[in-house]
């Protein structure tokens, strides 16, 4: 299934007692659809707030349900989410443990704009954030290295390294957009990613800061953690 989603109103993509989740939406329509619990797998779970235009989940059916969930599901969910691709894979297929690079948004704005709002952080600090900095610690983040200074702590992760294949900031004449691609993210990564690339746009950093972080691991030098709803899940891909 590939799923886009608004995340404003929910409590992130993994199902959670009593709150509203992508995933617990998902699962409760396919239940009514097939009159069982059909459970789902994402790529990976986003946290509150964050959206997704290109998230990918699978889930395993009988094949006779098949036609039932790919015209039933996109119909019944609510107005937030949409599948708009159901296709049949092998069964070995897993939107997780296969994917090769997910792709990740954050958007800031100058100034606010009510009908951005939800999409996107406004930019608190006076004055205009220096670009070229910003491009330069995006260009230091590219490579194979230990991210632990840029994620957040109380994760299950056994290793930290995280592989970045592409990372840039594209500056236009309303804000930013920070673009970054990687074969695994850590719980908050992007968002603690994108606020230390303001910290450095802002002059309070020099880029080189980094590098130094993904040396020293050192969390207290990183940036504080932007707000989800700048953040959105771009694409999943797969060999």
């Amino acid at each position: 299934m590939l799923i886009e989603y608004d995340g404003t109103d929910f409590s992130g993509w993994q199902r959670q007692p009593e709150v509203r989740t992508v995933q617990g939406d998902i699962e409760t329509v396919l239940e009514k659809l097939c009159n069982c619990r059909i459970a789902i797998t994402g790529s990976g779970r986003t946290d509150a707030g964050v959206h997704a235009l290109g998230q990918v989940a699978h889930a395993d059916v009988e094949f006779d349900k098949l036609e039932r969930i790919r015209t039933g599901l996109p119909a019944m969910l609510p107005f937030d989410i949409a599948v708009t691709e159901v296709e049949e894979v092998d069964s070995s297929f897993h939107a997780r443990f296969q994917a090769v690079s997910r792709f990740y948004r954050y958007r800031i704005e100058k100034n606010k704009h009510p009908l951005q709002n939800r999409y996107s952080h406004t930019l608190t600090l006076s004055g205009e954030l220096n670009t070229s900095d910003m491009q330069n610690a995006a260009e230091l983040s590219r490579g194979r290295n230990d991210w632990m200074a840029m994620a957040k702590e109380g994760s299950d992760n056994s290793d930290w390294i995280v592989n970045v294949l592409s990372a840039d900031v594209i500056e236009d004449d309303s804000g930013w957009t920070f673009l970054i691609r990687a074969n695994r993210f850590l719980r908050g990564m992007v968002r603690i990613w994108s606020g230390t690339l303001v910290s450095i746009g802002s002059g309070a950093a020099q880029p080189e800061l980094i590098t130094e972080l993904l040396e020293t691991k050192d969390r207290a030098s990183a940036g504080v953690s932007l707000p989800g709803k700048g953040l959105t899940l771009m694409e999943v891909k797969y060999n």
